[in-house]
């Protein structure tokens, strides 16, 4: 160690000592914490606070350093063998002992127990562990995924056909071209089986906790929704907007996108003969922040993913520490580690998450191209947010983009795109290719018309696409309609609200097996 590396003071991995305290478990529950986490090194001879280099005599030095050895062995279950070196910094002598990460976990002081005598590594500080904790700290001794262990009963063959069939549906809906539409497999129950979202035994099959995530077992798991909320200004104290989203958990995904696409700003940019919605923030990001809090949460730790948004930021917030194999740095240079194995199989089947890795880099980037500055990553020890900032669209007084600022610098928060933006849910107007507005300005209560346009992109050369094609084919999917109306399926969930909350359209029967009404 370096003399400039002490004065930093203390951290994850490392804590000092000006001696060997009175009280052992002063520096016995850190070892026991850094065996639990991802190691780390306690070091004799500095005082703490001050980071002075009090040092030891030679005739002193080595005697407590095996007294450190022997007390670190004899108190901690499983044994903790530390490394134990003596180094010279500032001219005096100084014990540091290195702690590994266990392969045993969970270390505790053998006194106490399992339950009373855990500890972990939260942001520099040694913290007793939650019992939902120690049973994640058990899982990961043991080299397995919570959601690949067993549930309670079996499942029957419907009940698989239909989880099946539900997962080829939402597969089906995210892919991105014609060609990944006819190259999308079916879900199968051996396939269900190798990714132990089912258990066999002959001719029977049990579930996994994954299977209960994935069909909404809200009893199950009560925890295991999304909670969406907008604030007013720049704080928790006052809601503006709140939902909670339950059911399967890939599903609560779709949910909470279409909650945050109803309540971020929207605007509009023309491609070809027709006008796409353009939103503040990427949404493929979006889409990532969610489903990875989703798929990667801890589903032992009490809470509730939460989905954010303030004037000024959206952020998502998972229950659950970060695995202490990883560093953010690490998540941001695209290392990844999977906590629940079987959700992550069937998520990256939906094309829900993408390749292992990309995701967080892919934030970035897409943070930095729309001019958002870095995102932030933050650790709170028991649960893991991720937060990118909002910016405000510089608008005319109808609330569309001024056309002499088409082209913004992304350097600048704007978007270089050829767009016009404008404010969801505010009175809009369609902006031409030449700057020019061709529209008239919606009234709050109006309905929708040839000259009319609404919550940023509305018109009725699109709905009367969508009708079309329901009228001739009232059982027609999302997939196939998005094909014949050539709506991109991000716009067409909207078309298909408006038509809905206008009394114009309805849906009745299952999911799969139901059909839309004209009305």
């Amino acid at each position: 160690m370096t003399l400039d590396e002490i004065r930093k003071g203390e951290h994850e991995s490392i804590e000092y000592k000006q001696d060997i305290p009175l009280d052992k478990d002063k520096y016995l529950k850190t070892a026991v914490a850094f065996a639990n986490g991802g190691g780390g090194r306690l070091v004799f001879g500095v005082e703490n606070n001050t980071w002075e280099v009090t040092g030891f005599s030679e005739d002193e030095v080595f005697q407590k350093m095996d007294a450190i050895t022997n007390s670190i062995f004899d108190s901690c279950e499983p044994r903790i063998v530390p490394i134990m070196g003596v180094q010279q910094v500032d001219g005096k002598q100084i014990i540091v002992a290195m702690i590994r990460s266990g392969m045993e976990k969970p270390y505790y002081l053998k006194r106490d127990g399992m339950m009373d005598g855990t500890y972990i590594r939260v942001a520099g500080v040694t913290r007793k562990a939650e019992p939902s904790t120690i049973r994640e700290l058990q899982l990961e001794g043991a080299n397995r995924s919570f959601d690949t262990l067993p549930s309670q009963g079996t499942v029957s063959a419907d009940d698989i056909a239909a989880l099946c069939d539900r997962l080829y549906d939402h597969a089906l809906s995210l892919c991105r071209t014609e060609e990944q539409r006819r190259d999308q497999k079916k879900v199968t129950a051996s396939q269900l089986v190798k990714w132990k979202i089912l258990i066999q035994e002959g001719d029977v099959f049990h579930p996994t906790n994954a299977w209960e995530l994935l069909t909404g077992n809200q009893e199950a798991f009560p925890d295991a929704s999304i909670q969406c909320a907008v604030f007013k200004g720049t704080t928790r104290k006052t809601f503006v907007a709140r939902r909670e989203m339950i059911g399967p958990v890939d599903l609560q995904v779709e949910d909470a996108l279409i909650f945050v696409k109803e309540h971020i700003n929207l605007g509009s940019r023309i491609e070809g003969a027709y006008r796409e919605d353009f939103y503040e923030l990427p949404i493929d990001s979006i889409r990532e922040m969610i489903s990875n809090a989703v798929c990667h949460r801890s589903y032992l730790t009490p809470g509730k993913v939460q989905v954010a948004i303030f004037d000024d930021r959206f952020e998502v917030t998972s229950p659950g520490r970060i695995s202490d194999e990883l560093t953010i740095e690490q998540m941001i240079e695209g290392n990844s580690r999977i906590r629940n194995m079987a959700l992550a199989a069937a998520f990256q089947y939906m094309h829900v998450i993408e390749n292992w890795g990309t995701g967080i880099p892919r934030i970035f980037e897409d943070a930095a191209a729309y001019g958002l500055g870095r995102p932030e990553l933050k650790n709170f020890g028991t649960t893991f947010r991720i937060t990118i900032a909002r910016r405000p669209f510089d608008t005319d007084q109808y609330g569309v983009l001024n056309p002499e600022k088409r082209h913004l610098s992304t350097e600048n928060g704007g978007i270089n795109e050829d767009a016009a933006c404008v404010n969801d849910g505010e009175d809009g107007v369609e902006n031409s290719r030449n700057g020019g507005i061709s529209g008239e300005i919606t009234s709050r209560n109006g309905g929708i018309n040839n000259q009319q346009v609404e919550n940023g992109g509305i018109n009725e050369d699109r709905i009367q696409r969508i009708l079309n094609a329901i009228s001739s084919d009232p059982e027609i999917t999302l997939v196939r309609l998005a094909e014949i109306t050539e709506i991109p399926k991000t716009s067409l969930e909207r078309y298909i609200r408006e038509l809905k909350n206008s009394g114009r359209l309805s849906r009745e029967g299952a999911r799969k097996n139901g059909h839309w009404v004209l009305h």
